[in-house]
């Protein structure tokens, strides 16, 4: 049996294009022996409050909303990863992203999170109170910036949400993106594209022009 394959995800909850990469990660991850850990990738402590321009004006409510609470939320992360349960951030991950961008746990048309919405989701998981408390507790701030200075030494200044970093090594990449991620044998060669490139010691940029908006239900 060979040893698990590292992989820490760097993510901000709120960005669409993070859940559905994160969607490819969870099916690759039994197939190609990957250990998933689901890191803290603050957009607030990176860039502020305000969205960027190319954000559409139809979802900006969502996305200004979603962006204050996935801080909040980042900081139950730091909570739970201080006691070592990484099982449980990538838990409550799942739980937000079925609710804010798609999935059975939510009903209806997505709209901007209610400020009660971490810890209603803590509650469902099973999670002690003193882990919706941490989410307005700004000394674990300190971590989020730590894990963006990781993000950034792996990846580059200003890292995007998500990136990818091979833990056995320390080398990153931002991304991939996809609208929408490959599934079956599709997802699993993407996977192996992937890891090739993280390897190369060389490779530094690839990308190509957007064809639509994140394939996720958010408008």
């Amino acid at each position: 049996m060979t040893d698990p394959v590292r992989v820490s995800i760097y993510i901000d909850p709120s960005c669409p294009w993070t859940w559905i990469t994160a969607g490819w990660l969870r099916e690759v991850a039994p197939q190609r022996g990957l250990m998933l850990r689901w890191r803290s990738l603050s957009l607030v402590q990176r860039d502020g409050t305000e969205l960027p321009p190319s954000v559409p004006e139809h979802i900006r409510a969502l996305a200004s909303a979603a962006r204050i609470q996935s801080q909040r939320l980042l900081r139950v992360f730091e909570a739970l990863r201080a006691q070592s349960r990484e099982d449980d951030i990538g838990g409550l991950y799942q739980r937000w992203g079925e609710r804010l961008f798609g999935g059975p746990a939510r009903a209806g048309p997505p709209g901007p999170p209610a400020p009660g919405l971490v810890a209603e989701l803590v509650a469902a998981a099973g999670l002690p109170d003193e882990f919706a408390a941490a989410a307005d507790d700004e000394s674990w701030d300190a971590a989020l910036s730590a894990s963006l200075d990781a993000a950034s030494k792996a990846c580059g200044p200003h890292p995007l949400s998500p990136s990818i970093v091979l833990e056995e090594s320390l080398t990153g990449l931002c991304g991939p993106v996809f609208s929408p991620a490959p599934v079956g044998e599709a997802a699993l060669r993407a996977w192996d594209a992937v890891r090739v490139l993280l390897t190369e010691p060389g490779f530094f940029e690839l990308r190509r022009a957007r064809t639509g908006p994140p394939a996720v239900a958010v408008g």
